[in-house]
């Protein structure tokens, strides 16, 4: 036998006095959030890596932590940025994962990026081997 729906009956008290009450007011929303733009990170971030610029650069994007992981696997070769995906988790954090070309291989990255008041910054990143 199927299962039967039935209609619930308000929990709500109904007031006679006023017949047409005001909807309450809700709050303002916040206006809406800057979007992450991948490339804002990417870029730069293949450009550290391949030795085109100085990785000390990233440092108002990057934490410290981060940008230690790009300081040592910085190398002066020709570095390409492959495919890459980005996932929002939530509202204010991302993970972004794809792939770099280097002249002899192609190495996995993954990072994850943390909204921090208005500004977007990464708290991790890994390059697999």
């Amino acid at each position: 036998m199927p299962p039967q729906l039935r209609t619930l009956s308000s929990t709500k008290p109904t007031t006679t006095d006023n017949p047409s009450p005001e909807p309450p007011s809700s709050p303002t929303p916040p206006p809406p959030a800057t979007p992450l733009d991948a490339r804002h990170f990417l870029f730069p971030l293949v450009e550290a890596l391949s030795g085109r610029r100085p990785p000390r650069q990233l440092a108002a994007t990057f934490t410290p932590r981060a940008l230690t992981t790009v300081t040592e696997a910085a190398t002066p070769t020709q570095t390409r940025l492959g495919r890459y995906r980005l996932c929002h988790v939530s509202p204010d954090a991302a993970e972004l994962a794809g792939t770099l070309h280097l002249p002899t291989k192609v190495r996995a990255f993954a990072a994850r990026v943390e909204r921090r008041g208005s500004r977007w910054h990464c708290t991790e990143f890994h390059l697999l081997p």
